[in-house]
């Protein structure tokens, strides 16, 4: 096992032997995180984090005071501990995932395991039958812990939810609550007790409901009657209202408080972009800050003066450039784990001691990955050709001044509700490392800039989504920044279904075009993969896709091989149930028969919906890498 003392005293990474970009092997990029959390214990004794071991991820926990590992939980079988949190100074508890066969990435199990410090004093709650989760770690009783089990159903669909009440010592448990509505996760109080469920019994019928003390649920809230969204965030100090993010007729979603008879009081509301993310006080009760983050993201503080607002507030400064972002504490306060993050730094770990007011670093998640060696996003907007605005996300090759480049279009996948962000990306680096220029769109129908901006992209496959990536592309070469003869589209999933659809509308834009893990035959689409096998998946596809069958026919880029020009590269995970390999294979017969056989596919054995194997991540990209190019050829110029 990786020592983890001797990564958790590192002060930096040593820039000794320089490299440039071009350098960086590709492995790199993919290598498993080294550290994916780690969190400070209730009375700042011990740290707690999960660490890989071989293919697999252990807990390992330590003495702060001398790094001396105490306890460890690691599997010799296929599971791999996924999660964990303290609920008390001597006790975590953790979450597993399993690696299925030859399907190595990890895949979500059913039980919650309880560890004291030492590693001893084990024990288990829930199983395969009745998955659970960590709903509460309830901060003031350290013998007891709040959690929601999952009893699915046999269509597929979201099943029931119960919440349980949870020994931590025995694994025993008690029913606290059921919901009232399918699909749901509850928000509750400080001291364990239910207050709202939020769910839906099927697409575009979420509902909201509220309990006070033992009595029954009632709905305060119905999508099908006020034609808005709420999406129930944290409950507030009071234990009585709750924060939700809620949609408005038009434009960006805002923030409200909500109180027990779904009344509601606008507390935020950004111009452009929907709130996205929340940070909480340490001690779980206060929520301090909201995150709007589609674009360059910014908090809006709700309790400046808050302790923990202010010490947000200041370590913020103290890393100009980053996002910093506290994850827990001790009991006390005084010690705090908080981590930061940027477009080029994939992830640090430091605490803070508010004794001395000094941060100390812990460890990074890819210390092999120089942030000083990775390339800056940069904010772009642009008019489509209806003259709506749109944004998106331009990465350059470092030092490059961004004219005339071989330039990749990469639309992200999804594509409704997802939206790119400003984070650390490792295919875009891996691209700009080689010297492509990558632009991003949000393009309508992502997320993050209000629901009409998501559902203008509804039956629009192929239509206006695609029209906006033309539009993007075009834009970028009116800029000067993409040479108009070095172009290609990648992207995965319906990324890749962008890329192989721009080829087919657009022949003569792009010279190649990568699909990875894409769907191309939207007829299938309601009859193949995990989507089509239930009724809220069928209702879904029926409501983005529409059912005219010439219509799924005329956005279907399989159908319509003919039409493409450019260079073509797929490929696709063999155990794929989103986007079945069956679109891959479709795909390559019509372009065969077509005249125009694809330069690779790759139907790679034990990967699912996304490469988990770095060796097999490897081998996609260094041959994806080739076929850029070749065709458009981006060789890094330092």
């Amino acid at each position: 096992m990786r020592v983890l003392v001797m990564a958790l005293t590192l002060v930096g990474i040593s820039s000794a032997n320089a490299i440039t970009p071009a350098e960086i092997p590709i492995e790199d990029f993919w290598r498993q995180a080294e550290f994916v959390n780690i969190q400070i214990s209730p009375d700042g004794k011990h740290l707690a984090a999960i660490v890989p071991e071989d293919k697999t991820r252990a807990l390992v926990v330590l003495r702060r005071s001398d790094r001396k590992v105490t306890g460890v939980a690691r599997f010799t079988d296929k599971r791999q501990v996924a999660q964990f949190a303290w609920v008390s100074p001597q006790r975590l508890v953790f979450t597993m995932s399993d690696r299925n066969g030859r399907l190595e990435s990890p895949q979500p199990r059913g039980e919650l395991l309880f560890m004291d410090f030492d590693g001893s004093e084990t024990a288990a709650y829930g199983g395969q039958a009745r998955a659970s989760a960590l709903t509460n770690s309830l901060r003031d009783n350290d013998d007891y812990i709040i959690t929601t089990d999952y009893l699915p159903s046999q269509r597929g669909e979201g099943g029931d939810q119960v919440l349980s009440k949870v020994n931590t010592k025995t694994g025993k448990s008690r029913l606290v609550a059921s919901s009232p509505v399918r699909s749901s996760y509850f928000l509750v109080t400080a001291d364990g007790e239910p207050r709202v469920a939020s769910g839906q019994n099927n697409f575009e019928a979420g509902e909201v409901w509220y309990r006070d003390g033992d009595n029954d649920w009632r709905k305060i809230f119905s999508q099908k009657d006020s034609g808005r969204e709420m999406r129930p965030w944290v409950m507030d100090s009071d234990g009585e209202h709750f924060f939700a993010r809620v949609s408005e007729k038009s434009g960006p979603s805002a923030l409200y408080r909500v109180n027990g008879e779904g009344k509601m009081v606008q507390v935020l509301r950004d111009a452009s972009t929907d709130p996205t993310d929340y940070q909480m006080s340490l001690d779980g009760k206060d929520l301090i800050a909201v995150t709007f983050g589609a674009g360059q993201p910014r908090r809006e503080y709700l309790k400046p003066s808050h302790p923990d607002a202010s010490l947000l507030s200041s370590l913020e400064k103290s890393f100009p450039g980053q996002w910093v972002q506290l994850v827990n504490a001790s009991k006390d306060g005084k010690m705090v784990v908080f981590t930061v993050a940027s477009d080029r730094n994939s992830g640090e770990f430091y605490v803070y001691d508010r004794n001395v007011r000094k941060a100390t670093y812990l460890a990074s998640q890819q210390q092999w990955l120089d942030p000083e060696l990775m390339s800056a996003m940069k904010p772009v907007s642009f008019a489509a050709r209806d003259g709506k605005l749109l944004h998106g996300w331009l990465t350059l090759p470092k030092g490059d001044e961004g004219k005339n480049l071989p330039l990749i279009v990469n639309p992200h996948g999804g594509p409704y509700g997802v939206f790119d962000a400003w984070e650390f990306n490792a295919e875009l680096q891996l691209f700009a490392s080689r010297g492509y220029a990558v632009l991003q769109p949000n393009f309508r129908g992502s997320g993050g800039y209000g629901v009409e901006f998501l559902e203008s992209g509804y039956r629009q496959w192929g239509g206006l989504m695609q029209d906006d990536v033309t539009d993007a592309t075009r834009w970028a070469i009116a800029q000067g920044i993409a040479d108009p003869k070095r172009i290609c589209i990648m992207g995965t999933s319906y990324g890749a279904y962008a890329a192989l659809m721009g080829a087919t509308k657009e022949p003569d834009l792009y010279q190649c075009a990568v699909g990875f893990l894409g769907v191309y035959d939207m007829t299938a689409m309601s009859s193949r993969g995990d989507m089509s096998e239930s009724d809220t998946g069928q209702a879904f596809l029926k409501r983005i896709l529409g059912s005219d069958k010439g219509a799924l026919s005329a956005a279907s880029p399989s159908q319509q091989a003919g039409k493409i020009k450019a260079a073509v590269f797929l490929a696709a995970g063999k155990e794929d149930r989103r986007a079945p390999p069956v679109h891959t294979e479709r795909m390559y017969d019509a372009l065969k028969s077509a005249g125009n056989t694809p330069e690779a596919k790759i139907i790679q054995d034990g990967e699912a919906h996304g490469y988990y194997e770095v060796k097999n991540n490897v081998k996609l990209y260094t041959q994806m890498l080739a076929f850029f190019d070749r065709h458009i050829g981006g060789k890094a110029k330092n």
